[in-house]
């Protein structure tokens, strides 16, 4: 007696329309009947991309169709001709087949890659965003079914990726791969690895073996560019490149290839591809980031801004986009701006780890630029220590986890503002060192922590990011700017510290100018040392503030300053005094 197992649906479509998805629903049989064997024919020809032929013989096969397999194979057939007529088609299609066949698990799949489909035809965000999200609930509900389902997961993965999760596509698209490890489903994996970490190991050694399996695949071609790109290879990589013929080349070739000309410092070539992406297609977010960090890099913080705000206004519902502007707002010290879209953010998803790190982070800086914390501190604060602790614990469980490393940093970056906001600037310098030596090699991180540090009053960090981003030449000019910038604010620091020093007898004069030494650089130990001295040798005696201009500058000096002994000396006998009453002061 004949015996079946499951359907294998297999293969996926490209994330951004440059990889063709093909589908088997093959039954194995032990002697496969006429029908069956043209089953399998039609599938094969889906597999060679044959689609206007598969399309004939699945509507020959479902006049006679009692599984609903043809039906399923006939709507993949028509969404992946890619013309709206076709995809309305399949839907109609497969609404009609639904009663019928309800418990046909390919046709459940089928019914969430041509939902998939759709969404990239559609111009509105939300009717796109409705489509990936009726996709998503289709391929969940066949992976239920049937974990087995190579093509619900491959279209999930793909789903994810269009939502702009490249984090969540990973394990989707990792299991079809492993279940049917072809060159399709491999190279989409690798590319949704190289979208969370471009120097990932494993992606490129998945890459080389989608090559090996066929040396006419031109996605795996465009994902060893990444590869190349991410190790400075950027000749090489654009060698790759080349191996694609213009019929085949898509809005993610012309993302690589601007990636590899910023590379080499042709800014303006740079600009004209990531256009060129966004030509061929408007729902990819990556070049409008790229165009945005590449804004920064050269200095236009209002441009980047601006470049990512376009994007928003075609993928408004894009969280990591979003993430992106509100960090790279953090960047440029535009704090309404990013509080804005952390706040977006929380809205959909109120226990983002990230978004409440960088809302934390905000308020550090408002609370050092005004001088209390925004309302609602404490609150925020309390829900971030619950959720960070957990994500620790994960995070440090597996660093290896696509994303951790970057949730791990935002978390060092936090403690680092917050030392900072508490004048714990030594703590606040080694963390900042910590996440420095983690981007030795990388010139837009490195320029990226700089201005973070810098906008910090953290000017010894900027500068140990500036100094190596300088032996990078893609930025030298910038990072020189920035350690010209930290001189010009530590000679502003001198100066007013200087005219407090000279104005002694007139108090209220020497504490603004100290004051204003401080604004210029936040850690420079000689103006607190003014301050100390200042509310302990003078009629102005304030030991509360003179104990907190005294630690300060503890924090701030380095050990061999010479200074060190006499505050320490004078810091001890001051916390020994008897505490004054306001009303005394």
């Amino acid at each position: 007696m004949n015996h079946k197992r499951q359907p294998n649906i297999n293969k996926a479509s490209a994330a951004a329309s440059f990889v063709a998805l093909s589908l088997c629903l093959s039954f194995v049989v032990a002697q496969p009947s006429y029908a069956e064997k043209s089953i399998a024919d039609a599938d094969q020809l889906l597999m060679e991309g044959k689609l206007e032929a598969a399309e004939e013989a699945y509507k020959a096969l479902t006049k006679s169709d009692e599984s609903g397999d043809a039906h399923a194979g006939l709507a993949v057939a028509l969404a992946k001709q890619n013309f709206p007529t076709k995809i309305i088609e399949a839907e109609k299609l497969l609404r009609q087949a639904k009663d019928k066949y309800s418990e046909n698990i390919n046709l459940m799949a089928a019914a969430g890659f041509v939902s998939y489909v759709h969404s990239r035809q559609v111009a509105s965000p939300a009717k796109r965003d409705a489509y990936l999200d009726a996709s998503e609930a289709l391929c969940k509900r066949a992976i239920k079914a049937n974990p087995e389902t190579v093509i619900a997961h491959s279209t999930l993965g793909l789903v994810k990726l269009a939502q702009d999760d490249a984090e969540g596509a990973i394990e989707p698209l990792k299991t079809s791969a492993e279940m049917n490890r072809n060159v399709t489903n491999l190279t989409l994996w690798a590319h949704a690895l190289l979208r969370v970490d471009p120097k990932d190991k494993d992606a490129e050694e998945i890459v080389n073996e989608a090559l090996s399996l066929d040396k006419k695949h031109y996605p795996a071609y465009l994902e060893k560019a990444r590869v190349l790109l991410a190790q400075g290879k950027n000749e090489e990589a654009f060698m790759q490149l080349r191996n694609v013929p213009r019929s085949e080349r898509s809005a993610e070739w012309s993302l690589v290839e601007g990636d590899i000309y910023r590379r080499q410092g042709d800014g303006p070539a740079a600009l004209a591809s990531w256009k060129e992406a966004i030509r061929l297609d408007p729902h990819i977010p990556d070049p409008y980031q790229h165009m945005g960090e590449y804004y920064a890099l050269r200095g236009d913080g209002e441009f980047a801004i601006a470049e990512m705000h376009n994007a928003l206004e075609i993928l408004p519902n894009d969280m990591q986009l979003r993430n992106a502007l509100a960090e790279l707002a953090l960047r440029q010290d535009k704090l309404d701006v990013a509080e804005t879209e952390y706040r977006t953010i929380l809205s959909s998803k109120p226990d983002d780890p990230s978004a409440l790190l960088g809302l934390a982070r905000v308020y550090h800086r408002k609370a050092r630029k005004e001088g209390t914390y925004p309302p609602g501190t404490q609150e925020l604060m309390d829900k971030l220590q619950n959720i960070v602790t957990e994500q620790s614990v994960s995070v440090k469980a597996s660093l290896v986890k696509p994303g951790a490393k970057k949730l791990q940093e935002d978390i060092q970056l936090n403690e680092a503002e917050k030392a900072l906001t508490q004048k714990r600037f030594r703590d606040g310098r080694e963390i900042f060192a910590q996440v420095i030596n983690t981007h030795r090699d990388d010139a837009y991180d490195l320029l990226t922590i700089g201005e973070l540090a810098l906008n910090d009053g953290d000017l010894r960090s900027a500068e140990t990011a500036y100094t190596y981003a300088k032996e990078i030449t893609e930025v030298t000019n910038r990072a020189e700017q920035g350690i010209s910038k930290i001189q010009s604010q530590r000679n502003e620091a001198a100066r007013q510290t200087k005219l407090g020093d000279a104005t002694w007898k007139i108090p209220e004069v020497a504490i603004d100018h100290y004051n204003q030494a401080l604004i210029h650089d936040p850690q420079y130990p000689a103006a607190y040392y003014g301050l100390f001295s200042l509310f302990t040798k003078t009629e102005r005696d304030d030991s509360d503030k003179a104990i907190d201009y005294a630690t300060a500058f503890l924090e701030a000096a380095d050990d061999a300053n010479p200074l060190r002994k006499e505050v320490e000396s004078n810091l001890a006998k001051l916390k020994k005094q008897p505490k004054k009453s306001k009303s005394s002061k």
